[in-house]
């Protein structure tokens, strides 16, 4: 899985009392999973002439939380 996101918009009805237009909480994650048979850290990392990754560092897995709100 490269790019995931899941988002909550909060109901309109439950903002009203507050006097907030608009809630909205995500998260969003990148390079969280990688399905494969490959026994390296990184298939995408690219191999040398000789088939060999040389041990390079996978890519980073990010997890980024975020809220957004409108009055």
């Amino acid at each position: 899985m490269k790019n995931v996101t899941l988002g909550y918009t909060v109901p309109a009805s439950v903002l009203r009392r507050a006097g907030i237009g608009q809630v909205r909480l995500y998260v969003t994650g990148n390079n969280l999973l990688t399905f494969t048979k490959y026994k390296g850290f990184d298939p995408e990392v690219g191999l040398d002439e000789y088939g060999i990754d040389k041990g390079r560092y996978p890519q980073a897995k990010n997890v980024t939380v975020g809220l957004n709100v409108n009055f």
